[in-house]
């Protein structure tokens, strides 16, 4: 699986599930023993490592904060 890094908050943990809804996938990664989840678009991926199963993301402020 892949690895979760924001910007903001840096490690957040790994991708235990992507969810597919009509008009986008969305990421559940295991976060402090919870499901943090967020869309899988374009504006929120800074990078991918496909090599190092890394995803780096810039997730809107607030959002994480929500799981914490």
């Amino acid at each position: 699986g892949f690895r979760v890094y924001d910007l903001t908050h840096g490690e957040l943990g790994e991708i235990v599930e992507v969810h597919e809804y009509p008009q986008q996938f969305v990421a559940a990664v295991a976060y402090r023993g919870k499901e943090l989840m967020f869309p899988l678009i374009e504006d929120l991926i800074v990078s991918i490592d496909q090599e190092g199963h890394r995803l780096q993301v810039n997730l809107p402020e607030g959002l994480v904060d929500v799981y914490s």
